[in-house]
């Protein structure tokens, strides 16, 4: 599984910029489709489509993101896939920012958000694209073919945040203006981000880093949410998961295991046998 964050910060294939600490944005291309891969980033991260289309899945829904389309996400896991077009290219922009990072400007612009919402439960937020904010993105592509001083760094930063407060002012990305807003009221929700990301094969520590907690609260806060321990309740919730698999795809039995948080095919058709009395294969027969 592939930590985006820390696969963009330690690859020279693809051009990236650290404008300020918490806010790295970088230039992928890719020329050959690509079959689906399974991702985790413990940033929040906007993807801007220049050339292709781009899939990613999420635990509630898919997002088709084509040419000047634009999405935020909340840190998490999702199965992302890349379709080339026109010169046979796809290309498109990733900007990562820090939670602090993002904190900051909600403090600072509190005022221009909205009051009294509700978390926002979807881990993507599709972005309203009008013309000052598509102008920005265009905007960022040359400082990746010029010297980065500190004055372009500041200058990059300004921009970003420019960048934001456009998003802010657009009446159809009030839902992103609402997850900032909901930055000011602490940390994630422990149900919000385990429901979103519970499918992912990752130890206890990956976990807390994307509800923000050390590893100790996060089995603290998570014991007082659920009533029972973290990996009691993963095994549980990726078995249902796997189970209505069974009962509404045609996957096979090692893709739905996969799919499910489970690395190892065998392993998982001894506990879903061992829970309900079926091998997977049996279970999907016997379902009329």
């Amino acid at each position: 599984m592939i930590q985006l964050n820390e696969f963009f910060k330690s690859s020279d294939k693809f051009p990236k910029i650290e404008a300020v600490p918490g806010f790295r944005f970088v230039e992928y291309r890719a020329y050959e489709a690509s079959a689906r891969n399974r991702v985790w980033s413990d940033r929040n991260f906007i993807v801007f489509v220049l050339e292709g289309r781009k899939v990613i899945h999420t635990a509630e829904e898919t997002y088709k993101l084509g040419y000047s389309r634009a999405l935020f996400l909340r840190r998490g896991g999702y199965l992302m896939s890349e379709i080339p077009r026109g010169r046979g290219v796809f290309q498109s922009l990733l900007f990562f920012i820090d939670d602090e990072f993002l904190e900051q400007f909600a403090r600072q612009h509190a005022s221009l958000l909205p009051k009294n919402v509700k978390k926002p439960r979807k881990a993507g937020i599709p972005i309203k694209v009008t013309a000052p904010i598509s102008q920005f993105y265009y905007s960022a592509l040359p400082y990746f073919n010029i010297p980065l001083n500190e004055a372009r760094r500041r200058a990059l930063a300004l921009k970003f945040e420019e960048l934001l407060l456009t998003l802010v002012a657009e009446p159809a990305n009030r839902p992103f203006a609402a997850f900032l807003a909901s930055l000011l009221s602490g940390k994630p929700n422990i149900q919000s981000v385990m429901e979103q990301n519970f499918y992912l094969n990752l130890p206890l520590e990956a976990f807390a880093r994307l509800a923000q907690r050390s590893l100790s609260a996060f089995k603290r806060n998570f014991k007082e949410a659920y009533g029972v321990p973290p990996g009691q309740w993963l095994r549980q919730r990726r078995l249902q998961h796997a189970r209505l698999l069974l009962e509404t795809t045609e996957g096979t039995v090692s893709e739905i295991a996969h799919n499910s948080g489970f690395e190892n095919v065998s392993h998982f058709s001894q506990i879903f046998k061992s829970q309900f009395g079926y091998a997977p294969s049996e279970w999907r027969n016997k379902i009329p």
